[in-house]
């Protein structure tokens, strides 16, 4: 049983965000939308062709998993204006 204060208990809405997925040749482009987010409250973890970002303040968390046709290796990150873009290249087999 608990007891105290239960106003931290109650979970955080999840949201899936707004997801593009661009193919340019050798590399994989992800644009996400996380408004209202700051950079420091963002995961990324990338194995071998799935990609899930989870970000979250006080209220809100954002989560997204994405299934990759092929295996990538992370190339860079960017975020500005509430929108994280990941590139990612391909690897050659």
């Amino acid at each position: 049983m608990r007891t105290g204060n239960s106003k931290n208990t109650s979970p955080l809405k999840t949201i899936e965000p707004t997801t593009t997925l661009l193919d340019e040749g050798k590399f994989l482009r992800i644009l996400i939308e996380l408004p209202g987010i700051a950079e420091e409250k963002i995961k990324i973890d990338l194995e071998k062709n799935t990609v899930t970002i989870l970000a979250s303040d006080t209220v809100f968390q954002y989560k997204k998993v994405i299934t990759i046709p092929c295996e990538v290796r992370f190339s860079k990150k960017r975020f500005s204006d509430g929108v994280l873009e990941l590139t990612l290249e391909k690897n050659e087999s």
